[in-house]
């Protein structure tokens, strides 16, 4: 019988309710995973917050205190679900206890936070994950793949984007995501371009420096549906920026949460010297590649659809182009987390990378302040 791993969650909004349908569907998906996730413990800023999740979630037991989850020795792995004000503080909790932590982006505040994080956890010898969820969709990896191949020859130039309107009515309401004191400087930037940031990084290298302009648009929101009291939105609502890769090649990225239209952009292309990568997140299990390498009468992008080729998708479906959702992601994360702890198999993002994406985030706020391109330690 496979190791069990018990797993106590802190926060349990969204976010949450995604995490516990990655831990409850792993083990159909994954049968060969190391270990299995067993729902230990909730906790959450009440009792009766606690209370109500533990009833919805199926955890064993809950707490008004997440100081409690942290020290209970029942408690193998901190998934840490609360906004990003309190990821310092319970994940430094939770390092210092030694417990393995499992948190969702981005790690802190800032990069400065975030790095603070990295370094304890690096000194306590404990195993982290962060929730970059997008990074395992498998055509990622196929990407990947393609790209160590040779197939689009040397990376000259990366675009990216991940653009959202959650928020593009200027009648929607203030929420915590406005706040730079509960979900940091980087709004929009922080929320959305920490995704797209993290997959530049992973395909085509490191970020070498930045020249970043981030705006608020929507200076205002009403502080409830309907009411004529209104909040200042105190992080940006749009971001964009050039990047020099560390390789050599170039870029740039945007991201936006008032970006009318757009449910799911969150898109990439990458240019080589011999063709090209095309990534759509609203239609996300298709790539497209180019190759210039084909025989002239038949260049042009081809559509690749996910499949069993591309693992993991064929422990999810035996035929190509049926296709993923967002919440499988959750369910490939969490077989990545039991690897991690179990088997000590590599994982990515860990708290190490999360920072470095954190500290790039920073540059960009520093550059769009400054007016100057800033490059990262």
């Amino acid at each position: 019988m496979a190791r069990e791993l018990r797993i106590g969650m802190v926060g349990s909004g969204y976010i949450a309710r995604a995490h516990v349908y990655g831990y409850r569907t792993m083990p159909s998906v994954f049968p060969e995973a190391a270990a299995l996730p067993r729902l230990e413990m909730i906790a959450d800023l009440d009792e009766g917050l606690a209370a109500s999740a533990r009833g919805r979630f199926g955890f064993a037991r809950h707490s008004g205190d997440w100081r409690r989850l942290v020290e209970d020795p029942a408690v193998d792995i901190v998934d840490i679900c609360f906004p990003s004000v309190m990821h310092r503080e319970v994940a430094l909790a939770a390092i210092a206890a030694g417990k393995h932590v499992y948190c969702e982006k981005p790690v802190g505040l800032s990069g400065k936070e975030a790095s603070e994080i990295a370094t304890a956890a690096g000194k306590a010898g404990v195993k982290s994950l962060v929730g970059y969820s997008y990074l395992r969709n498998p055509l990622i990896g196929f990407a990947k793949k393609l790209i160590d191949e040779g197939a689009i020859g040397e990376i000259v130039h990366f675009r990216g984007a991940h653009n959202e309107d959650y928020m593009a009515d200027p009648a929607a309401p203030f929420v915590w995501r406005c706040d730079p004191k509960i979900a940091g400087e980087a709004g929009a930037l922080g929320d959305l371009g920490g995704h797209i940031v993290s997959i530049a990084s992973r395909l085509a290298g490191e970020i070498r420096a930045v020249c970043g302009q981030a705006r608020t648009v929507i200076k205002e929101r009403p502080v409830a549906p309907g009411s004529r009291e209104m909040r200042k939105v105190g992080n940006d609502d749009e971001a964009q920026f050039l990047i020099e890769f560390a390789n050599g090649a170039t870029g740039h990225i945007e991201s936006s949460r008032i970006a009318t239209g757009s449910r799911m952009d969150i898109t990439y292309e990458i240019t080589g010297t011999h063709g090209a990568i095309q990534f759509d997140g609203e239609r996300m299990n298709e790539l497209k590649l180019f190759s210039d390498r084909d025989p002239v009468d038949r260049q042009g992008f081809r559509t690749i659809y996910a499949g069993p080729a591309h693992p993991p998708y064929g422990n999810f479906l035996p035929a190509p182009g049926h296709g993923l959702g967002f919440n499988d992601h959750k369910v490939i994360e969490a077989f990545e987390l039991m690897q991690l702890v179990a088997k000590d198999a590599p994982a990515m993002p860990d708290l190490t990378e999360a920072a470095r994406i954190g500290r790039v985030l920073d540059a960009v706020l520093r550059s769009s302040a400054e007016r100057r391109w800033i490059a990262l330690d």
